[in-house]
């Protein structure tokens, strides 16, 4: 995804794509009257522009998977599953950072689940300052013991760093559900220091009496640090967006998770906050100046059957000002798996034959079946045996 040079604004729309099947099932008049509530410059989007290509997130989080894509158009970022967030770099840094040096470790909790592992970010389990603070009075110790130390802050996300390279690539906290964790831990000879140190984290955090508080109380525990983002070095020269919040309450900056947020403005927040100290000040007063921040206006839609007034707010309040100032924008348009672009800019205009709107744009590809029942057995007795291994390893057997 190449980055249009003349439309700095994007207007993203979660939950609105479809799935397929289900949209060809309706007769016409029943798209027509289902999808009315539009605003009328994307229905005027979706008659005068050609089909959309279709993009997957490939397994990661959307907003993820969108945001690498964006940042990365000139796929510098080499991964094999998991982008390298932790190895991020501005143009500009002269620092030659060995690969797979630094992680970002996510403070957590971690449950072994049938089908893979289930790992609950910190966000959403009311972790207070005593118990954060209690959770690196445990961890730090050992990884200062392993030679990790701590480029940031102890706080919810932080960025480690090993002079020892740990050839390892680990999914984001939103893209990690699912993920069988004898994966997580790699099995190589080179990994073998971290997969002990993380293993007996596992057992000092599950013993350590501010958890046994925590569930006492009904919490879940902070039993896991999870690393995650480390690879091979690569360069972005385009600062991150800045992104607004579209809600029934009016148009605001997106600078805070929030409970009442849609999950996509939350997860633009979380990505702001994290990678902005990775990018410097240069790409916007530096010899690059004309790389401004684009603006991308995150709309507050639950999906069909919900609430469409927000597209009313969206298309007085955004849309009209950005006609009226002739400016181009894309529509980024969000379904379970991935996401569809569409083009506003001058040309439409003069396509005014064209008024009906193609209702397949709001179609999302069918993604292939998960695992038949068999496959999953196998996965979980392999599982077993992985673990047992890394059970012999860790005490010596």
């Amino acid at each position: 995804m190449s980055k249009p040079s003349n439309a700095p604004l994007w207007v993203f729309i979660p939950n609105i794509l479809v799935p397929e099947m289900a949209l060809e099932r309706l007769p016409a008049n029943a798209q027509a009257q289902s999808f009315a509530g539009l605003p009328a410059g994307l229905l005027q989007t979706m008659a005068r522009n050609a089909a959309p290509e279709y993009h997957t997130a490939d397994g990661l989080d959307r907003i993820e998977a969108w945001l690498l894509r964006y940042l990365d158009s000139q796929a510098q970022a080499k991964f094999d599953q998991y982008p390298a967030w932790a190895m991020m770099q501005s143009a500009e840094s002269e620092n030659e950072v060995t690969p797979f040096t630094k992680f970002w470790g996510t403070v957590g909790c971690l449950e072994v689940e049938r089908d893979g592992v289930r790992f609950t970010p910190p966000e959403v389990l009311q972790v207070g300052v005593a118990d954060l603070d209690a959770f690196w009075a445990v961890v730090q110790p050992l990884l200062q013991q392993h030679g990790w130390a701590l480029n940031t802050s102890a706080g919810f996300h932080s960025l480690l760093s090993n002079p020892v390279p740990v050839p390892m690539e680990q999914a984001s906290p939103w893209s990690v559900q699912g993920i069988r964790l004898t994966d997580y831990l790699p099995m190589t000879r080179e990994c073998s220091d971290w997969r002990r140190m993380w293993l007996n984290m596992q057992v000092e955090l599950h013993n350590a009496e501010f958890n046994k508080a925590r569930q006492t109380k009904g919490l879940k525990p902070l039993n896991a640090l999870w690393f995650w983002g480390g690879g091979e070095t690569w360069q972005t020269d385009v600062p991150l967006p800045r992104v607004k919040s579209v809600s029934e309450d009016g148009v605001f900056d997106a600078v805070k998770m929030t409970d009442g947020a849609d999950e996509a403005v939350n997860r633009f927040v979380f990505w702001a906050q994290l990678l902005a100290p990775l990018q410097t000040n240069t790409a916007e007063s530096g010899p690059k100046s004309d790389h401004k921040p684009d603006h991308v206006y995150c709309v507050n839609f639950q999906g069909w059957g919900g609430n469409i007034a927000v597209f009313k707010l969206l298309e007085s309040e955004v849309l009209q000002p950005m006609r009226l100032a002739g400016l181009a924008f894309n529509w980024v348009l969000l379904g379970n798996n991935g996401w569809k672009t569409l083009k506003s800019n001058w040309m439409n205009r003069f396509k005014f034959w064209q008024n009906k709107p193609n209702w397949a744009v709001l179609g999302e590809p069918e993604i292939q079946e998960g695992p038949s029942e068999e496959e999953l057995q196998a996965a979980w007795q392999q599982g077993q045996r992985d673990q047992d291994n890394i059970q012999a390893e860790w005490e010596g057997r």
